[in-house]
């Protein structure tokens, strides 16, 4: 199983928990995939927030990231 497949599959076993997809952007960020990791950093940092400006803010990045 490669790295990429494990740091998957742990988010999979647990999807309330954040920490698995952190780890996950941090392995994109050195693996050349900047923009795929502050898109997960947005949406989980988001996840978080109640419905406001805030998270709207970091919506709309995400969602420019993800164009």
């Amino acid at each position: 199983m490669s790295d990429r497949d494990a740091l998957m599959a742990a988010i999979v076993q647990n999807p309330d928990d954040d920490t698995p997809r952190l780890v996950f952007a941090d392995w994109l960020e050195e693996h050349d995939e900047p923009d795929r990791a502050a898109f997960i950093r947005l949406q989980c940092e988001a996840a978080r927030l109640p419905r406001g400006a805030e998270k709207k803010q970091l919506d709309a990045a995400a969602d420019a990231l993800l164009e």
